[in-house]
This record gives C-alpha cells, sequence and structure tokens, in this order.
C-alpha cells in the first residue's frame, strides 16, 4: 500500500500539547513504558545540550468515524517529555509489571543477581490524562496519589517555559492514499513491525566500540593496540563456532580492573550480578564509561578504587603494553595454538592472559626471561607446564565442559593464572 510522508518539526510545547489534548494516541499493539527515570534524564540533558534526538514517527488513521494520529515510534520519548513536564514519574512499585522474557542464566548459582533487569509497567501515559487535561489540573491530583513520585532532580526543577517552548523534536509523518480501515490498519502495524523489529540494531559490540573514540588518548588502550599500532595481544585468537575470532581485549581489562580493586584471594567479587553470558557487554561497556567518566547503565559502584591514573601514572600502560607484546611475543609457541594463533576455547586463553596482563600491566612487573622454577621437590618446572596442567584438570570435571563460562569457573581461572604467573615474573 502506497503512503505518502511528510516531515518536520514541533517544539517540545507543542508536543505536550498534543499529547494532553488526545492529539496523538498510541495503537493497541505499542508496549508499555519501559523507561527509567534515569532515562528521562539523559533526553532532557540531550535536548539541553543540543544533541540530535531522533524524531518520532506518526501515522494517520482514519476508522471510518474518527481520525486519529498514531504513535508508531516515539512513544517512550514523548511520554518522558510529559512527565518532565509535570515533574513527576510513575512509582513502578505500585503498578502491575508487563510481560517480559527473562534470559535464562548461563550460570546455576546465579544468586549474585540478586538484582534482575527491570522491565517495563503497565502503564501508559494515558492513565495520567485521566487526571485532567492541563498540568495545573493533573498534578493537583497526581501529587496526591503515591502511584506518582515527583521529580526533584534539578535538570527537572530547573525547567521553564522557555525550554520547552524554543527547543524542538523532529517527526515523520505517515499518511496512507487508501481509504479501506483493514489496509491501513494491515499497513501500520506492518510499519510498526518493520521499525521495532526488522530493523538491523547496533551490535553491542560496535555501541560499546563508539565509546572508545570519546577520549582519543585511551583509544588505543580500550582497542589493545600499541602506539605503533600493532596488537597487544599479537594477533591471537580464539576459535568459535569453528572460525577464528578477535580477543576482546575490554573484557580482560574490565574483570583484572575489578580484580585490582578485590582482595586478590577469592576473586568473589568479579562479575557480581553478571552470571548471565547476555549481561556482560553491559559490564564491558560499564567499564568503559567508568574509564571515561560518563554515565554507567548497571552496578554503578563495581569499578569503585580503580583509579586509572593511580594505576598507570602518566601514561605508563602505553610502555607496559610493549612489555606485554613483547612477553606474548616469547610465549606463544608454549601456548599449544592451532594455526600458530588460536585458542581453542575462551578457558584456554583465559589461563594464560589473566595473570600475564595483570601481572605486567596492572603490576608493572616482568616476565622472567626462562619461565622455570624449582618446586619443593628441587624438580624444574615450567610456566607452560602448570598452565596446561591447570587446563587438563578442568577438562576432567564433567560439569565443566557444559558450562565453561560460569562465573565460579571465570574466577576459578583468574585466580588460578594469577597465582601462576606470580611465580614467573619479577
Amino acid at each position: 500500500m502506497v503512503n505518502k510522508v511528510y516531515y518536520g518539526e514541533y517544539s517540545l510545547k507543542h508536543w505536550i500539547k498534543l499529547m494532553l489534548n488526545g492529539g496523538v494516541v498510541l495503537p493497541e499493539y505499542q508496549r508499555h513504558f519501559v523507561w527509567q527515570e534515569r532515562d528521562v534524564k539523559r533526553l532532557i540533558q540531550s535536548l539541553k545540550d543540543g544533541q540530535f534526538v531522533q524524531p518520532v514517527t506518526i501515522a494517520l488513521y482514519d476508522d471510518g468515524i474518527n481520525r486519529h494520529n498514531l504513535i508508531l515510534d516515539g512513544q517512550q520519548r514523548l511520554t518522558s517529555l510529559l512527565l518532565a513536564y509535570l515533574g513527576f514519574f510513575p512509582n513502578k512499585k505500585m503498578f502491575e509489571a508487563a510481560l517480559s522474557e527473562k534470559v535464562a542464566s548461563e550460570d546455576d548459582s546465579a544468586a549474585d543477581d540478586a538484582i534482575q533487569n527491570p522491565s517495563g509497567i503497565l502503564w501508559r501515559f494515558s492513565e495520567i490524562l485521566k487526571n485532567g487535561k492541563t498540568k495545573a489540573s493533573v498534578v493537583s491530583k497526581i501529587s496526591r496519589d503515591e502511584k506518582y513520585i515527583e521529580l526533584t532532580d534539578s535538570i527537572y526543577t530547573n525547567l521553564d517555559d522557555n525550554f520547552f517552548n524554543k527547543t524542538f523534536l523532529g517527526f515523520s509523518y505517515v499518511v496512507p492514499e487508501s481509504t479501506i480501515v483493514s489496509d491501513v490498519q494491515k499497513n501500520f502495524s506492518q510499519l510498526f513491525r518493520n521499525i521495532n523489529y526488522f530493523g538491523k540494531k547496533l551490535e553491542a559490540m560496535d555501541s560499546r566500540k563508539s565509546l572508545y573514540y570519546q577520549n582519543p588518548n585511551l583509544t588505543k588502550y580500550f582497542e589493545g593496540k600499541c602506539q605503533d599500532g600493532k596488537d597487544v595481544l599479537c594477533d591471537l585468537m580464539i576459535i568459535e563456532d569453528l572460525h577464528p575470532c578477535k580477543i576482546d581485549f575490554v573484557r580482560y581489562l574490565s574483570i583484572l580492573s575489578q580484580f585490582y580493586i578485590s582482595s586478590r584471594t577469592d576473586a568473589k567479587d568479579i562479575l557480581v550480578g553478571y552470571s548471565a553470558y547476555s549481561s556482560r557487554e553491559s559490564y564491558y561497556a560499564d567499564y568503559v564509561s567508568y574509564i571515561l567518566s560518563i554515565e554507567q547503565e548497571d552496578r554503578i559502584h563495581k569499578f569503585d578504587g580503580f583509579d586509572f591514573n593511580t594505576v598507570f601514572p602518566s601514561d605508563a600502560w602505553k610502555t607496559r603494553f610493549e612489555v606485554l607484546h613483547d612477553a606474548i611475543t616469547r610465549l606463544k609457541t608454549s601456548m599449544s595454538l592451532k594455526d600458530g594463533r588460536s585458542f581453542s576455547a575462551v578457558y584456554e586463553a583465559d589461563y594464560w592472559l589473566f595473570g600475564l596482563i595483570f601481572h605486567i600491566l596492572f603490576d608493572g612487573k616482568q616476565l622472567k626471561k626462562t619461565p622455570t622454577r624449582l618446586n619443593l621437590a628441587g624438580r624444574t618446572i615450567s610456566l607452560q607446564e602448570e598452565i596446561i596442567t591447570r587446563i587438563r584438570k578442568d577438562k576432567r570435571d564433567p560439569l565443566f565442559s557444559k558450562n565453561t563460562n560460569r562465573l565460579g569457573y571465570i574466577r576459578s581461572r583468574l585466580i588460578a593464572s594469577y597465582t601462576i604467573f606470580g611465580k614467573y615474573v619479577q
């Protein structure tokens, strides 16, 4: 079906009037409100800073009796504007949670995840309109309603009419040429699905990488690049789904940075709250955000105490990257790599890299020229022997092969690698 699409922008005040007066409404298939108060704050700050905010999509729907302007995309943004204008936020404890699919934890010791990811609530901005059509009438009622919490942050209390009248948000307006109601309804629901489902979203890794460039001096730190551009891990790979994949250096940086401020005895605090594999990308992204002093998404105190400038005075990480690169170059022949560059599994890489990266990069030590030592029996043993022995021990554990990335196993590898390499550095 053919649609005509128009483009423009309205002031925030005009958008709010449209919402209060029923000039724009939500179709039944729109999800409920899912944003957190911090998301509202970010939106307002972005608008105050003059940053780009994605336009909303509105569609004209004529059911033969009434004409409606349906919000196909932008519900969260428009609802947040209305809430900021009113100065109140729905108390999510007072509303029924919306149905959502929960991701099963990969770790059956998931007691770590005491705080689950927040989901939406069975609430839409139309609920607030039952209290009136003006700010005064709405606020006079919801201010006495325990279902709503007053927004007291200065970012809201400092908002005035000048902000709402002189700040604009764009839109695309879809007008169908067909007058057949069933066709229009089908077209709009498909359009909604295309916007929210079929559209290719930015991959989590790509989204995180976009943060690396916010501080040019630290871009190579996050990318794991020496100053001359060579890969600090010597282009080591990990076989995943039968294909070699680049090692995620930030995974090691984030885990080891948290380990740096821990007791270093049991690693029980490492990755607390991230037992589900799908949740760990937010942990890595939060690490980058923490180092860059920008807002984190979740469990914001996990890296507290890690002072980047104290650990790496005068950009010491740059020279330590060179030391780490040289150490890996020397050890590559001992790592039993496939095709000379790939570990067969993440856990093998962990045993070789956790301790090595920590002692060289974070503690400023160097790998001994000959990584061997005498044990208590006077026998010479090597770093390679100790690592391989530990890997074989894990493989004999029947539970290990079922879930090698459980937090318990990761923490165990971290402690073992840290302890082993501690005997071969100086």
